[in-house]
């Protein structure tokens, strides 16, 4: 979602509706939660992708944030749904283009390049209590970083020439950050699922229409894949919709 300066505590109204499954129920913020559940520890990595889109598909708006087609009960649910993760994991194009603010929990930043400027919020404005990230990487791009991105951040390798991402998360695993919250972008999305790691996919989608090429996921093909939908919650137009895809949970 990429909403890290636009975090509430609780939805406008304090109420959201339960949709589907029947029947039909009115749920306060504080209930939220339970709709949301982590699946009990069993010793591996659970990844859940949290992801906005307009209702003709676009993860971006016209500025190409995601904070554009964003609410107010979309960025109150990411927010519950931030606290009760171990690691935020995310594209080091989505941290440079919503500027993310240094974070209450670690970030996961995958990338190949590290492209990750000293002038980016979540370095300059980070105070001594923020939590350490990392950059998931390749050796090959480890080995000609910049000494100062190394005093920024903490660096690991996932690959010999790029990233592997089976790699990354058995890393952030051997870590004890088995709760995997994914932010996106749409490159890493669409990898997660090529890749078949991603377990769940909980998707607002805004009433807005955008007529952009942004989309939710820029992967030019993936497997057949049909998902199990849990339930559909809607507040002040928003519809937010949860998904399993590799197991029960």
């Amino acid at each position: 979602m990429g909403l890290a300066n636009h975090i509430c505590g609780t939805c406008d109204d304090g109420l959201v509706k339960r949709v589907w499954p029947e029947p039909e129920l009115v749920l306060a913020a504080p209930d939220l939660a339970a709709y949301y559940p982590w699946p009990p520890n069993r010793g591996h990595a659970w990844i859940r992708a949290n992801m906005v889109m307009s209702i003709d598909g676009c993860c971006t708006g016209p500025d190409g944030l995601s904070k554009s087609i964003s609410s107010p009960p979309d960025r109150a649910l990411l927010g519950i749904l931030r606290r009760e993760a171990d690691v935020i994991l995310v594209g080091a194009n989505t941290i440079r283009t919503e500027n993310y603010a240094p974070p209450t929990k670690p970030l996961a930043i995958v990338s190949n390049n590290l492209d990750l400027p000293a002038g980016l919020a979540m370095f300059k404005e980070a105070k001594a209590q923020t939590p350490r990230s990392m950059v998931l990487t390749s050796q090959a791009a480890i080995d000609r970083s910049p000494s100062d991105l190394r005093e920024r951040i903490d660096l690991i390798a996932c690959g010999a020439a790029e990233v592997d991402l089976e790699m990354a998360v058995a890393t952030l695993a051997d870590q004890g950050l088995i709760r995997i919250h994914c932010e996106g972008g749409p490159k890493l999305l669409g990898s997660l699922i090529a890749a078949s790691l991603l377990d769940e996919l909980l998707l607002t989608i805004s009433p807005v229409l955008v007529g952009g090429t942004d989309h939710l996921i820029s992967t030019p093909a993936l497997p057949a894949l049909t998902v199990k939908p849990v339930h559909v919650l809607t507040d002040s137009g928003s519809v937010f919709s949860r998904y399993l895809l590799n197991s029960n949970g």
